[in-house]
């Protein structure tokens, strides 16, 4: 039986910013053209980014830091991403 990784959140309501970085963030992690990375949790407050889910490579994990922390906006950047291999 497989555990569950937490969603990512935070304490409030977001921000009318934090729904456009969140729109954002989302949109670099479709520009890398990987499908897993679309399916990633996405949750944003005040800059902070946090991304959950799971992920089959640790290079997919690299690759939507880097599209990530490359997106206007984003000052810190946490994952609870699990890397599952098949």
């Amino acid at each position: 039986m497989s555990q569950s990784v937490p969603r990512p959140h935070f304490t409030r309501k977001p921000s009318s910013q934090d729904c456009e970085l969140e729109n954002s963030v989302r949109s670099s992690l479709q520009k890398t053209s990987y499908h897993q990375l679309c399916q990633l949790d996405v949750a944003v407050e005040d800059g902070q980014v946090r991304l959950s889910g799971r992920l089959p490579q640790f290079y997919l994990l690299q690759l939507a830091q880097q599209a990530v922390m490359k997106t206007e906006g984003v000052m810190t950047l946490d994952h609870g991403i699990e890397i599952v291999r098949n």
